[in-house]
């Protein structure tokens, strides 16, 4: 298989519980990341959760889209149930426009989140439904009177459920799969989709933690502190409490499933995911909220393993 393209998903790191400067400072990160020639950035919708400050998504799109002019944008994911529907599809025209075809849209519905939905009055189901509805009205052409003047956008589905999978594969549409993810659960998915498409494999947007350095030594002590803070939130929170779809509340499991270690390790790695788990695109969540380190590890996957990769 080809090796994936290359990613950065922003998550908005607040270690210091300042959102506003998180954000600022994503968006430094995120201009960087553009010059040193990802691919690929995405920013996700998350609520309830002052460590990644990014509930406002569309906003986050919109100013993406602005101070960024090569990589492709997206959504990793959007949450089609929480918005209206006339209003978002407007939104999201208009971000294919500004961005000039390089937005991509990728949703979810928010099942794994019951709580967010339960606030909102929803139950799981209508939630999946919500975003099966909007995405057919999206394809159809009919949810935005911009969509006959956008240009197209590539949709990307998080969703596991064979409702969703089937209508992903009947559209040609990708698969996101999230870093916290088993490898047994990626590779049910992919299974899914491929009996659902008569046997066509999907585009896999797969996230994973990721620290390269010049010693395996040095990655690990710059990773480890992170995945232990997120494995202890993930606890406190409730994520990912079945230990067989999920790593989230297991350091030692995410050490071990993220992109860490020194840089030709790390290319070997990277690389190695496009054959375990049929990876189209991975998209890297580097394992520091501290700004410095988090912009080496940027650069570190575009000057020291990129050229790795391209070699092989």
């Amino acid at each position: 298989m080809s090796v994936p393209q290359l990613g950065y998903l922003c998550l908005g790191e607040n270690p210091s519980d300042e959102a506003g400067r998180a954000l600022i400072r994503q968006f430094v990160l995120v201009r960087e990341a553009d010059r040193m020639g990802f691919d690929d950035i995405w920013i996700g919708e998350q609520h309830g959760e002052p460590h990644w400050p990014t509930p406002g998504v569309l906003s986050l799109l919109g100013h993406l889209a602005a101070v960024t002019s090569k990589a492709r944008i997206g959504s990793l994911p959007l949450l089609p149930a929480l918005h209206g529907p006339e209003g978002l599809a407007d939104e999201l025209a208009t971000l294919a426009l500004l961005s000039k075809g390089r937005f991509q849209l990728g949703v979810a519905s928010g099942a794994a989140l019951p709580a967010l939905l339960q606030g909102r009055g929803l139950e799981a189901d209508q939630a999946r439904e919500a975003m099966r509805a909007f995405l057919r009205r999206w394809q159809d052409g009919g949810a935005s009177s911009l969509l006959p003047a956008a240009p197209p956008v590539p949709v990307w589905v998080a969703a596991e459920d064979e409702a969703s999978v089937r209508l992903a594969a009947e559209q040609g549409w990708g698969l996101v799969a999230a870093a916290t993810h088993t490898r047994e659960r990626v590779q049910a998915l992919v299974r899914r989709y491929q009996q659902a498409s008569g046997g066509r494999a999907p585009q896999l947007v797969l996230a994973r933690f990721a620290c390269s350095a010049d010693s395996a030594q040095e990655a690990e002590a710059i990773a480890q502190p992170y995945l232990q803070a997120l494995a202890q939130r993930a606890t406190r929170q409730g994520w990912g409490a079945d230990p067989v779809r999920s790593i989230a509340r297991d350091a030692a499991a995410l050490q071990a499933q993220s992109l860490i270690g020194d840089h030709a390790a790390v290319a070997r790695q990277f690389r190695a995911l496009a054959d375990s788990h049929g990876a189209t695109h991975v998209a890297i969540v580097p394992t520091s909220g501290q700004f410095d380190t988090h912009k080496h590890i940027l650069a570190a996957f575009v000057d020291e393993v990129r050229p790795l990769l391209e070699d092989d």
